[in-house]
């Protein structure tokens, strides 16, 4: 099906327009890429649901940016290496692409004719025209989502006792690091959306999503790239390593260095990249697995953490989605060994992890996507909102300590939906 896109040299700011164009409208979708520090490429629409992955097709079309129509949406964490849930996708055939760089706006779509690509693209116009900006205003309209107290599935002292356990599984010789698990569940009034607008103002992160998918909400800040392919490229950043930030400069700048020097945060992320680096060898070509970065200080809102870029050249019999299935689901949600540790985690924690330590982004017909990893995120549906949160468990965690850090991946969503949280 061909493909075809327009530029518009002119800019509404893409809050004004998401509302004017999309906000209320099922299968809507926002992938905020204004805080990106490199692809400050964002993406709005709507999609209907669906659950087939598009079939994998070439396209001459040279776009100056990487998204093409395909499928947005989440896919949800699996039980088994490779497995992969299509249960909330959207299927995307039109779409607009904001560049915050240049402050340009494109429209995209992958339909049967140009005329019926015009007639969206004039239509997209004429609505944003007449509402002249400004709609941002009216960002008040929406009922505030609001929580008024959030309870963990496992309280403290069950958590502490189930980190234990996972360090007998890793003295065992069954696991050398686990990711343990749980969830904060509330009742929730009020439009998702607001909680999305105040929380990108807030906690800005350049892996940021809003979607509705069927009777879900899903509102992500995940500051961690699950997977980026473009080409024959293909990229992972693990996180592994917290330490919150302080509002005192010289004590932030120590934070980070001890983050930066934590022996056992850097053991814990070496882990993960030595997993994530035979994951990649199985599709890539030999010899072109890298470690691009390795124990970075990236800092957030309200957190640093420790990053590391993991990438390799696909074989020409591979494509993006095999890379996908290879890495899926990401290491740093899981530990190591990869399958191993599934199988405890999987009788450890009290509850399925459902959308949570999952992907969510693009995946393109031609192949390329970029999927984050889904953490920092919330789940909408039937008035509970569920939030994922866990940490890494090694031979050296203090079980009191990884508690804490549970809590403190907490803070920004449970502050911004104005919810105490009972552990």
């Amino acid at each position: 099906m061909p493909l075809y896109w327009e530029k518009l040299n002119g800019w509404t700011a893409i809050t004004d327009t998401f509302i004017t164009l999309y906000a209320n409208q099922p299968g809507a979708f926002w992938l905020d890429r204004e805080h990106h520090p490199t692809n400050r490429h964002s993406i709005i629409g709507i999609g209907v649901p669906t659950t087939e992955l598009p079939n994998l097709e070439e396209q001459a079309a040279d776009l100056p940016f990487n998204f093409r129509p395909g499928v947005i949406g989440a896919f949800h964490y699996s039980q088994e290496p490779g497995d992969i849930s299509v249960r909330s996708l959207l299927k995307v055939d039109r779409a607009l692409v904001y560049d915050h760089d240049s402050k340009v706006i494109y429209f995209v779509a992958q339909v049967p004719s140009r005329q019926e690509f015009d007639e969206w693209h004039r239509a997209a116009l004429l609505r944003i025209a007449l509402t002249g900006g400004g709609m941002a205003a009216h960002e008040l309209s929406f009922p505030a989502a609001t929580v008024a107290e959030l309870v963990a599935d496992d309280e403290k002292n069950l958590y502490i006792e189930k980190i234990k356990l996972a360090q007998q599984s890793i003295a065992k010789g069954d696991a050398y690091q686990l990711c343990l698990t749980t969830r904060l569940r509330g009742e929730y009034t009020g439009d998702p959306l607001s909680f999305f607008l105040r929380l990108r103002k807030q906690h800005p992160a350049p892996y940021s999503s809003f979607l509705r998918v069927g009777e879900k909400t899903i509102v992500s800040i995940s500051p961690e790239l699950f997977i980026s392919v473009h080409g024959d490229r293909v990229l992972s950043s693990p996180i592994k390593g917290t330490r919150k930030r302080s509002s005192d400069a010289k004590q932030d700048i120590e934070l980070m260095n001890q983050l930066g020097q934590d022996p056992k945060e850097r053991a814990e992320n070496l882990m993960i990249v030595d997993l994530i680096r035979n994951d990649l060898s199985v599709v890539c070509q030999a010899g072109s697995v890298t470690v691009d970065s390795l124990l970075a200080v990236r800092s957030y809102s309200t957190v640093h953490q420790l990053v590391s870029d993991v990438s390799g050249k696909l074989r020409e019999d591979q494509t993006s989605l095999d890379a996908f299935k290879a890495l899926f689901p990401g290491g740093s949600m899981t530990g190591a060994p990869k399958a191993s540790a599934m199988k405890i985690l999987a009788e450890l924690e009290s509850s399925p992890r459902d959308i949570y330590s999952g992907a969510l982004g693009y995946v393109c017909a031609n192949g390329d996507m970029e999927l984050a990893m889904v953490i920092r995120t919330a789940v909408f549906e039937n008035q509970q909102v569920t939030i994922g949160i866990g940490g890494g468990i090694t031979a050296d965690s203090q079980p009191a300590s990884e508690h804490e850090e549970i809590q403190l991946k907490a803070l920004a969503l449970a502050d911004v939906l104005g919810a105490r949280v009972r552990w």
